[in-house]
């Protein structure tokens, strides 16, 4: 009987079943491309207001793929020579959250950290599947992002009555925040998983470029 989804099927079994054929990493691919998107990002804003970047609605989403991408390449052992931990493969093929996944597979991943993660991976979801007309809240801020708003990441005119939704999303103080995100979550990933520490220099090196792009901001 055929599947109902045969696309989610296919990738739940090629994370979680073992095939033959050749694969590779794919996160560095994810993440330069993120960096570059950070880069024009960072131009576009300093060209328009300082902060102001469309470059976020697409930044964003593509962190989360890095992301994807490296917790499939750490539990299949491919930094470490280890075997790969089918568990947490399966973990990660049936979840539709992976920041659920993390929780689940890495009980001792710092609580904070995840916290964040949670609303960053919230964000990935309001780009990837619009809710744009109106919500009860006279600023356009969903209440669940208030954090974001007091803190000053948002893209904002600073008025009781605000931007439209998406357009608040526009921020390249925003898209900052979530690489830092990012970076800190991979490197407790790869602490976790004892990749060894010149591997771990490598990486990080990559998912923090970004810090130089914006060192004049």
């Amino acid at each position: 009987m055929a599947t109902s989804n045969p696309g989610r099927e296919s990738r739940r079994s090629r994370v979680a079943d073992d095939h033959p054929g050749a694969w590779a990493s794919s996160s560095q691919d994810f993440v330069r491309l993120a960096t570059l998107l950070f880069e024009t990002s960072a131009g576009y804003a300093k060209h328009f207001d300082g902060n102001c970047s469309i470059y976020t609605l697409a930044g964003i989403p593509i962190l989360f793929s890095a992301l994807r991408c490296l917790l499939i390449e750490l539990n299949d052992g491919m930094m470490t020579g280890s075997p790969p931990n089918k568990t947490n493969l399966a973990k990660l093929a049936e979840s539709a959250n992976d920041v659920h996944a993390i929780a689940e597979c890495y009980p001792t991943f710092p609580v904070e950290l995840r916290e964040k993660l949670e609303l960053l991976f919230q964000l990935r979801h309001e780009i990837a599947h619009p809710a744009h007309r109106p919500g009860p809240e006279k600023n356009n801020t969903p209440g669940y992002f208030d954090p974001l708003r007091k803190a000053g990441l948002l893209q904002s005119t600073g008025k009781d009555i605000d931007c439209v939704w998406l357009g608040q999303l526009q921020s390249h103080r925003l898209f900052r925040w979530a690489f830092d995100i990012v970076r800190n979550t991979v490197d407790a990933l790869l602490r976790l998983h004892n990749v060894p520490s010149d591997v771990v220099a490598g990486i990080l090196q990559s998912y923090s470029r970004y810090e130089t792009i914006d060192s004049d901001f």
